[in-house]
């Protein structure tokens, strides 16, 4: 716009550059567009730190040309001469009155017109400054449009910066101060952006803290809180400027790496880990941090990922799905590949026939008959639950056992057993004279009203035809609570049998203190059974334990007749195995076993 432009088009023309105030360029825009309004040749938008004679520039145009960010003191500057409340105005000779601004010598300035922008409280904020190569030829009108540019500016800059704070805390996590999940969402987001145009790759770390709940626990939140802070800045220190940490939820942090393809994410999954070879320190503690650690790769040039889409989301799951895989790597640590997401999809579509099952009551009991090692006669059995799928077909109970148990659906499988079984024990007593066991799981037994349960269960049975067994966990774990419920349901007739004994955390105390009447020796001591061996030993140590404690043995895998003759001989009160019988339906049960 030409110098001897009305009043009004110089008014107008800044009206319309201020309706684009929303674009993310806009103060580099008005600083162009002040240029060509005012005939300058320089215009400068610039933040003063608080307390600082130093300015930082937001937008810098220069002779048709814009300018990164620069940081240059005031001291010795027109900029410094800048009034709260006036304008300053220097229409020639600029130069020669402050020489030691090295950038108006270097461009040329002659005048210069400076204005503050000032906050709601009057404070400034910073400044905006016309300069010209020659005299500027209308001062005062060039000053009435900083006064109204600059009051529009100050006001858009503390939006801004109010809308920065709201972002800050939206997308930071306020314990460690790291991006949080949606930060990294979207950081990831334009990762894969920028690598799909530029055919690049990416990873994507997620870092689990191993037994962080237990810190805690012990100490208290704020000593949790420091630690997470402190584990965030041992990992920022250990990946390269390029990378990003975030801080996912209570225990668990992600890491992006740009430009890390798959053959580089052993080593940076190794770099990670080697962060806390050195323990942490926070206060006056010191804590041994020990991580897992799941990773993905994504790449550009990988077909199967480009034809399916892959977003953050799909990355973070796939690590997420690695992590997952980790808790169970003796490394600590896993590389997502697509078999694992297969694995996923196959157990949550056996869970969701396992949960239909369970309400159809489609799933069945088997029954293993355990009998009398001196007699042969059958002194009780086993119930086993068993399923067969329309879609599935026999299911392993080793697979669909410890999947209710992660799942949540242990109770009501559980429950499903206890009352089928009961049912079944009362149809057979007029010709049944022995005793049904039934396996409870730990995680059954962390319901404190359990015995109750167990006692409405049976209540119409008569007392020592029920056998519940358990696992020796549930005894060493919480053995106060256990040896309260076990009292009470051995008072009811309900008798206690260890299952898989001698597999777990074995101890003679625990045998005296709870109100157990039987011992089954695992199946693993049977097998390897042979005069000479461990197993042979444990097993001959575990029957005569049980009889000096005047307890039951009975065991299980039985196979062959040598086993069963080495196991009489060590004075083995019962056995179960295939050698008598194998698990088999309530009805052939009786019309085999019932004389």
């Amino acid at each position: 716009m030409h110098m001897e432009a009305s009043t009004n088009e110089v008014f107008r023309a800044l009206a319309d550059t201020f309706s684009f105030s929303e674009q993310e360029h806009f103060f580099e825009l008005i600083c162009e567009q002040l240029t060509e309004i005012l005939a300058v040749d320089h215009v400068l938008l610039a933040r003063v730190k608080p307390d600082e004679l130093v300015a930082k520039t937001i937008a810098f145009y220069s002779k048709g040309q814009h300018h990164g960010e620069i940081e240059y003191s005031l001291t010795g500057t027109p900029c410094a001469t800048i009034h709260e409340q006036n304008a300053c105005l220097y229409n020639g000779g600029v130069a020669e009155q402050f020489p030691n601004d090295e950038m108006l010598v270097d461009i040329g300035v002659e005048s210069y017109i400076g204005f503050p922008l000032l906050n709601r409280q009057g404070k400034k904020l910073g400044l905006i400054a016309l300069m010209h190569n020659q005299k500027i030829a209308n001062p005062e009108l060039a000053i009435e449009v900083l006064r109204v540019a600059g009051s529009f500016l100050a006001t858009e800059m503390q939006r801004r910066e109010h809308e920065r704070k709201i972002a800050d805390i939206a997308f930071t996590d306020l314990v460690s101060g790291l991006p949080n999940r949606i930060s990294f969402i979207h950081r990831v987001d334009a990762a894969i952006e920028k690598a799909q145009l530029t055919q690049q790759t990416l990873s994507v770390l997620m870092i689990n803290i191993r037994r962080f709940k237990e810190v805690n626990d012990t100490y208290n939140h704020a000593v949790g809180d420091a630690l997470l802070k402190a584990v965030g800045q041992r990992l920022v220190e250990y990946v390269d400027k390029n990378s990003c940490v975030a801080r996912f939820s209570s225990d668990e942090f992600g890491i992006l790496l740009p430009q890390t393809n798959a053959a580089q994410l052993p080593q940076a999954i190794e770099n990670v880990k080697s962060a806390f070879f050195e323990p942490v320190q926070v206060d006056s503690r010191t804590f041994s941090v020990q991580v897992l650690v799941g990773a993905a790769n994504y790449s550009a040039l990988d077909r199967q990922q480009i034809a399916h889409g892959i977003s953050s989301d799909g990355l973070l799951q796939r690590a997420s799905i690695a992590l997952e895989h980790a808790r169970s790597a003796a490394t600590q640590s896993r590389i997502y590949d697509v078999s694992m997401s297969e694995a996923l999809l196959t157990e949550q579509h056996m869970l969701e026939r396992l949960q239909l099952a369970i309400a159809n009551e489609t799933l069945l009991l088997y029954y293993q008959p355990q009998f009398d090692i001196d007699t042969g006669k059958l002194r009780g059995a086993e119930a086993l639950c068993r399923w067969y799928d329309e879609e599935l077909g026999w299911v392993s109970p080793m697979l669909f056992i410890p999947l209710a148990e992660e799942r949540g659906l242990i109770h009501e499988l559980g429950d499903w057993v206890m009352r089928k079984a009961v049912h079944q024990l009362h149809d057979w007593l007029p010709n049944y004279h022995g005793y049904l066991s039934v396996n409870i799981s730990a995680r059954q037994f962390d319901d404190p009203y359990m015995a109750d349960y167990l006692i409405e269960q049976t209540r119409s049975l008569p007392k020592g035809r029920l056998v519940v067994e358990l696992t020796e966990s549930i005894m060493m774990g919480k053995s106060v609570q256990a040896l309260r419920q076990f009292q009470r349901i051995s008072e009811h007739g309900i008798s206690i049998a260890v299952d898989d004994f001698g597999t777990g955390f074995s101890s003679l105390a625990y045998l005296t203190q709870f109100p157990i009447s039987m011992l089954k020796i695992d199946r693993s001591f049977v097998q390897n059974l042979a005069a000479g061996a461990h197993e042979y030993t444990i097993a001959a140590t575990i029957i005569a334990m049980a009889k000096a404690l005047n307890l039951s043995t009975v065991a299980e895998g039985v196979e062959t007749a040598e086993q069963e003759k080495m196991l009489a001989n060590l004075g083995c009160n019962r056995t179960q195995g295939f050698l008598r019988g194998k698990p088999v339906a309530a009805e052939e049960f009786a019309a085999r076993w019932f004389t």
